[in-house]
């Protein structure tokens, strides 16, 4: 019997649905903004320690995999044990990191601390030294206008207006501190947690993964479970490549860094190479933010340093930026500068500096999915796929030919020339 509705018409009620639908969801989502943020927030605070348990995966899995091989070569040659080999793989991968967390804060930690009281004695030295220049520069450019036992009033005024204002900076660092500290015992928490759960996730990461596919094949049809496995092992090379190759490519920056200030004889080597090294886990921005606070350090030590360094970490970004950042990280994000900016910002303005880092292996995943459906809708109107083509195109000029094209694919969205799961 012949349907009522035409297939046309039933593809396009269908559309304007999902319009609808989509439309109502964002009006609804601007009217309860702030409520939904709310929500929003506390989730994510709620789901930070699996988030840094997932996180923890994605940089051990490599060498979980590398020591269970060593291990199946030596050990277990002759008798295999696979629970044995992974417990004992991911023993030694938590123990290495451990061993590298507890090294980096036993041997620099005192050698930074040494450092901020040298700089924070300096700038009281620096005031205590220079006070009659400062009194001279109020004169010159009349901050001050009057002379003698007016001027002695009028400058212990100011002193006694500095210290009280002193007094309201260090109980405001205080009450920072006292904040920081709880933030620092709140991130150990978090951490120690996210260990756990990473260790749980490591030695029984097949049973999870059958447990996830085994849910997904029971809601969704085959094809759509297919296609959420191909970008699930899509998404996972994206941010395991580019964590991993970030932490390695920002620990060699703060290396060279620390070495080339050892060689030039700048000032704080060490407390300015972790900056640049932290801050370079930052695409883009990173390298500003380590830079700005450093060259406001060695101002204050001695500008000609400050000058040698601004040119320094000049040619060091650019270095890291053209050949370094580029041989580690490879391709796996796979978007233009603009839009690592963008992801950036978003990220950071919502998440801080955790959406920072993570907002462009995230928006690289999208990015890769949008393009993966564009390019599928493309070929089934028989238009070309490479942006090159449309370059130069004007309205009208590419026709478009909506054909039915039966043709099957390996993974209904997957990218060109990409193999399925």
């Amino acid at each position: 019997m012949k349907p009522w509705i035409s297939e046309e018409m039933r593809e396009r009620t269908r559309s304007n649905i999902v319009v609808l639908v989509v439309a109502a969801v964002l009006l609804a989502s601007v009217y309860y903004f702030s409520s939904i943020w709310a929500v929003v927030t506390k989730v994510y605070e709620t789901v930070m320690p699996f988030l840094i348990g997932f996180g923890l995966v994605l940089l051990l899995l490599p060498i979980v995999n590398k020591m269970e091989w060593a291990f199946n070569r030596t050990l277990f040659r002759k008798k295999p044990h696979p629970k044995l080999n992974r417990g004992l793989s991911t023993a030694v991968a938590v123990l290495a990191l451990l061993a590298i967390l507890s090294g980096f804060f036993a041997i620099m930690l005192p050698q930074l601390i040494t450092s901020i009281k040298s700089i924070l004695q300096y700038i009281t030295n620096f005031i205590t030294v220079n006070q009659d220049s400062i009194k001279e520069f109020l004169l010159k450019y009349e901050f001050l206008s009057i002379e003698g036992e007016k001027l002695v009033i009028a400058w212990e005024n100011i002193v006694s207006q500095a210290m009280n204002y002193t007094s309201f900076v260090l109980n405001y660092v205080k009450t920072i501190a006292l904040g920081v500290s709880s933030g620092v015992y709140s991130v150990v928490i978090h951490f120690m947690v996210g260990l756990i759960a990473a260790v749980y996730l490591l030695i029984d990461k097949e049973t999870f993964s059958a447990q996830i596919k085994k849910l997904c094949y029971a809601l969704f049809k085959p094809t759509t479970c297919e296609t959420l496995i191909y970008w699930t092992r899509r998404a996972h090379k994206i941010f395991a490549g580019f964590i991993t190759g970030k932490i390695l490519d920002s620990a060699i920056i703060g290396v060279i860094c620390y070495v080339c200030m050892l060689i030039f004889r700048i000032e704080y080597p060490l407390l300015i190479s972790v900056i640049i090294g932290v801050t370079n886990i930052i695409p883009f921005f990173g390298p500003f933010i380590g830079a700005v606070p450093s060259i406001l350090v060695l101002l204050l030590v001695n500008p000609l340093s400050a000058l040698w360094f601004a040119v320094f970490i000049v040619i060091l970004q650019q270095v890291d930026g053209n050949l370094i950042g580029p041989f580690i990280l490879g391709d796996y994000v796979g978007v233009s500068a603009f839009w690592v900016m963008i992801a950036i910002v978003i990220g950071g303005g919502l998440f801080g500096f955790a959406g920072m880092l993570l907002g462009v292996p995230v928006f690289g995943t999208v990015y890769a999915i949008v393009r993966s459906v564009i390019d599928v809708r493309l070929k089934k109107r028989n238009l070309p796929v490479p942006s090159s083509a449309y370059a130069d195109a004007p309205e009208g000029l590419v026709k478009i030919v909506d054909a039915d094209d039966d043709r099957e694919t390996t993974a209904p969205d997957a990218p060109a020339g990409e193999d399925a799961p």
